[in-house]
């Protein structure tokens, strides 16, 4: 673990592999709170690390890294991994963007194409969609209306528990702490928040900008984000590989699916790799 002043906040993060090893950059999913990386580190960080040097971070007020006040917003959440990369000499990475991740993801590639090797977007979407925004600024509409009518304390409690319903009996002890911790950090999850509501159509109307080699990965059960919305998305990138797992619900990076999530990764990887930058088309889905 590690910690590092990164555009105006102290960011936690983790970069394991081989110093001369390809970069692969991961950017975890949640809208603030919880506990960032930390899960993705668990399932993923060994076997990804053993080819690649792996870089995962806590992003604004997520995990370890501090909640400032702002810098929510897409493009400054680009420039927070465009810093890190920076401060630990990577001058380019694959960037892998998992659910709320990838909106980040996508805003690196368009404003920083010569530092993106690859986008792999696993179980995300534009969040552009109507349906998406409208249930999003409801989330946001909760959220505020619960530290206004029910205190800070209790909407940092209903956050989490909503975002992870079963933690609250099965992990009494992680919960509370989460929640302790969201206390201090609750003014930035609703930042965070509002991020993703004023995202709008700026990326989905760019989509077809992004000429690197793009690898969309969603479950055909996700009752997160639709599967529609990861058609989508590929659809919208030149270069874009599309497989959808069967049956496979949200929480690609961690869940059942995760083993073979990574075996999809690793695959494009080698693959774009082998057939060198700007290679690949888009192709129809493959379900798996």
């Amino acid at each position: 673990m590690a910690f590092a002043e990164i555009n105006g906040f102290r960011m936690h993060y983790q970069a394991l592999g081989a110093d001369d090893a390809p970069a692969l950059v991961l950017i975890h999913g949640g809208l603030g709170g919880g506990d960032g990386c930390r899960d993705t580190v668990n399932r993923q960080a060994d076997a990804l690390s053993a080819e690649y040097r792996c870089v995962f971070y806590d992003r604004r007020a997520c995990g370890q890294s501090d909640a400032p006040n702002v810098g929510y917003d897409m493009p400054n959440c680009a420039r927070d991994l465009k810093g890190l990369l920076d401060y630990v000499g990577i001058s380019r990475a694959h960037v892998l963007g998992s659910s709320a991740g990838g909106p980040i993801a996508l805003q690196f590639g368009l404003r920083y194409p010569n530092m993106t090797d690859s986008l792999l977007l696993i179980n995300t979407m534009t969040y552009s969609q109507a349906a998406q925004r409208e249930i999003r600024q409801a989330e946001l509409r909760r959220l505020k209306e619960r530290i206004s009518g029910e205190g800070r304390e209790a909407a940092a409690e209903r956050a989490i528990a909503e975002r992870f319903p079963d933690m609250q009996a099965d992990e009494p002890e992680r919960f509370a702490r989460i929640a302790r911790e969201n206390l201090h950090r609750i003014d930035g999850i609703a930042a965070t928040q509002q991020a993703y509501v004023d995202i709008g159509d700026s990326l989905e109307e760019r989509l077809g900008e992004l000429k690197m080699p793009a690898l969309v990965v969603h479950g055909d059960a996700d009752s997160r984000i639709p599967v529609e919305c990861g058609i989508s998305l590929s659809e919208g990138i030149p270069q874009s590989e599309l497989r959808i797992i069967a049956g496979a619900e949200h929480g690609l990076m961690t869940n059942a699916a995760a083993g073979e999530t990574q075996r999809i990764i690793l695959d494009f990887l080698r693959s774009t790799a082998a057939a060198g930058a700007g290679a690949g088309s888009n192709t129809a889905a493959a379900r798996i």
